[in-house]
């Protein structure tokens, strides 16, 4: 049987541990928007406000222990290119800031499209950010949202001069989600039996999310006399500590699985357990970095 769980997921970006301050750069123009489609209206957002937001975000998030809102401006006024910034520029802009990493939002808008074949219709951010650190020469890491739809949608275009003071907002969260830990559903197998009373058991409590009473009954299966039973029993329990982040027992009771029946889920199962047990190793790392 599948089961979907929630699971908490380390960030896609995590800082370095010697990383612990950060300037947060506006580096685009409103001429530097991103190409849209035909009939697709462009909600441009002030490059300003966003710099602002994004660093109250990072500030409030605690992710680092300093944060600077760089003041001046990169681009040229007229410009429509993404500038760059030179190692000469990171390493001058880092000194002066006194900041161990620089975050810079290169370009950020919004798109709607009022003909999309919908009774709502979807906003797309278009959002790309760019760290840098002085002690290397190239781009330390991009982040590019390319037309991910948005948890919000408008009913028609007369709703967007309500929405324009949102753009900021809706982008700023979007900057920072990259940097913060987030819940991620994924799809698990576990056993069950109609002809065995404890599986039946545990698996109304599974579904009610009561692991401990959906442990107890599988534990009770383990001397069962017959082999399918206790690796049933096996089985599921290493979900169970998965369920409760103690990766090294899943395993283990994945090992006693085996030993009852060669089955190719477990070297599948073991792969994932393998790198859930990196992820929570990440989050603990970013949790100890606040």
């Amino acid at each position: 049987m599948y089961l979907n769980i929630e699971q908490m997921v380390p960030p896609e970006v995590m800082p370095d541990l010697t990383t612990r301050s950060v300037g947060v750069v506006s580096n685009f123009s409103q001429n530097n928007v991103v190409v849209a489609g035909e009939n697709t209206i462009v909600l441009p957002c002030d490059a300003d406000t966003l710099r602002e937001l994004v660093a109250q975000t990072f500030a409030n998030a605690g992710v680092m222990d300093r944060v600077v809102i760089l003041d001046s401006l990169l681009y040229h006024p007229d410009s429509t290119t993404t500038h760059i910034l030179t190692g000469a520029e990171v390493s001058a802009l880092c000194q002066q800031l006194e900041v161990d990493m620089l975050y810079s939002i290169d370009y950020a808008c919004l798109t709607f499209n009022p003909t999309a074949r919908f009774i709502s219709h979807p906003l797309n951010a278009y959002l790309c950010t760019r760290t840098y650190t002085p002690d290397r020469d190239s781009i330390r890491g991009t982040s590019v949202m390319d037309k991910e739809t948005l948890d919000y949608w408008v009913d028609d275009a007369n709703e967007i001069s309500h929405l324009v003071p949102q753009i900021p907002h809706l982008l700023a969260e979007a900057a920072i989600k990259p940097y913060l830990p987030s819940w991620t559903e994924r799809e698990r197998v576990f056993y069950h039996d109609r002809l065995s009373y404890a599986l039946r058991e545990a698996r109304i409590y599974v579904q009610e999310g009561n692991w401990d009473a959906a442990a107890s009954h599988w534990r009770s299966l383990t001397t069962s006399r017959l082999k399918a039973y206790r690796f049933m029993a096996a089985y599921n329990l290493a979900l169970y500590y998965e369920m409760t982040d103690n990766i090294d027992a899943a395993l283990s009771s994945l090992d006693q699985a085996e030993q009852e029946i060669a089955n190719p889920l477990i070297e599948q199962y073991r792969e994932v357990l393998t790198h859930r047990q990196k992820e929570l190793e990440q989050l603990k790392a970013w949790e100890e970095q606040r």
